[in-house]
């Protein structure tokens, strides 16, 4: 679908691209975080390249990314992603042929962004995804929190166990993501049932179901999320804590139920509020065309838009 906009009833349009491990989406949004048009292309080594093709007829003003990381944003690339096809990639240099302005960030801070903007006016705002991978984006005080490279909310590989040494995919040990991510829970469940490796899906599923193996599991998992939800809390001091991502999305009845319950013991300050995210599986695009629509300046001063 074109958009065609009438020069007499001209409305700014963002396109906002979510890079993550498995799915590349884009979607173009208006100023009340409305989607008009969207696309939903498999991650390849070069995304915002395929991105760019697939878009070349889009009418909009400017371009959000909200990318999986580590991220230089100096640079403008992607440095070391442990669950993406390719480690390193631009976000920037091939959106240029679309000659639009364009900002990056990591995909959570994004999406938290987005949060800011579209739903949830709160100075001290933490966004979770709970995804093939965990990622993080902190408002603190009203600043948006990028760090030296933009890379200061990767407390998904925060270590909350240092005695086991469970692997993570970013080659480090012990991590949050470790444990909660996806992409390792099923190594995971083979090490602590000895059943074959499950999916996260099918995990849950049989814990539904009460089978004794897969509720062992989830107990443990939980237990995980709560010390890293903890670690989370004790770094940013949130209001309001968001959580999305699929994992989070299609167990929100269990995870809402277990977490504020489990989590209390680990914190020695008051907790937050905890609510699930506002937009499914759009949260980073349009949290990433929040970033077009409304720069944070933090991230100005590394030099954005391009």
């Amino acid at each position: 679908m074109n958009l065609i906009r009438a020069p007499c009833s001209y409305v700014a349009l963002y396109l906002g691209v979510d890079v993550g491990a498995t799915w590349t989406r884009a979607v173009i949004v208006d100023t009340n975080a409305r989607v008009l048009n969207r696309v939903k292309i498999k991650t390849g080594v070069n995304p915002l390249a395929d991105v760019a093709a697939a878009v070349e007829n889009w009418e909009f003003d400017s371009i959000g990314v909200g990318s999986i990381g580590p991220m230089d944003l100096r640079s403008g690339w992607v440095v070391n992603s442990p669950n993406s096809p390719s480690r390193q990639f631009p976000l920037v240099d091939p959106l240029k042929r679309l000659g639009k302005p364009v900002v990056v960030a990591n995909d959570c801070v994004a999406a938290v962004w987005g949060e800011y903007v579209f739903r949830h006016r709160v100075d001290n705002l933490v966004y979770i995804t709970l995804s093939t991978g965990v990622g993080i984006g902190a408002i603190v005080n009203g600043t948006l929190l990028l760090g030296k490279d933009g890379n200061a909310h990767e407390l998904g590989h925060a270590v909350i166990d240092f005695r086991q040494g469970r692997p993570c995919g970013c080659g480090g040990v012990g991590h949050f993501e470790a444990y909660v991510g996806g992409a390792n829970m099923p190594r995971w469940f083979h090490e602590v049932t000895g059943e074959r490796p499950a999916e996260p899906a099918e995990i849950f599923k049989r814990h539904r179901e009460g089978d004794p193996k897969a509720r062992q599991f989830v107990d443990m998992w939980l237990e995980a999320l709560a010390a890293g939800v903890a670690t989370v809390v004790a770094a940013y001091d949130p209001e309001l804590l968001l959580m999305g991502g699929s994992i989070a999305l299609n167990n929100w009845d269990l995870i809402s139920q277990e977490l504020p319950r489990r989590l209390r013991k680990y914190l020695g300050v008051r907790p937050p509020e905890i609510k699930q995210a506002s937009f499914g599986d759009d949260e980073v695009a349009i949290g990433a065309a929040a970033l077009a629509y409304r720069i944070p300046d933090s991230l100005r001063k590394f030099g954005y838009p391009r």
